[in-house]
């Protein structure tokens, strides 16, 4: 996998571990009323290091929506 993570994959990838459209994926939704687990969170994890190593998992594991992930992202960047 090449490229940069891009918080519209990160909105695909949870939506199809969701089973969800994307567009169902809004950027304040408690992921975990959505249904996301761990073990979930763990595979997408493992996705997006691949993408972006600097990613702090740590972080992730704290944040509950999408807005908070992507924000946890750029500050990665930085």
């Amino acid at each position: 996998m090449t490229g940069q993570l891009t918080l519209e994959i990160m909105r695909r990838d949870i939506a199809e571990a969701l089973r969800m459209p994307p567009e169902e994926i809004a950027d304040d939704n408690h992921l975990g009323d959505l249904g996301l687990d761990s073990v979930a969170l763990m595979q997408l994890l493992m996705r997006w290091e691949e993408l972006q190593p600097s990613i702090e998992p740590a972080h992730l594991y704290e944040a509950e929506t999408l807005a908070e992930w992507w924000a946890i992202v750029q500050a990665g960047r930085a």
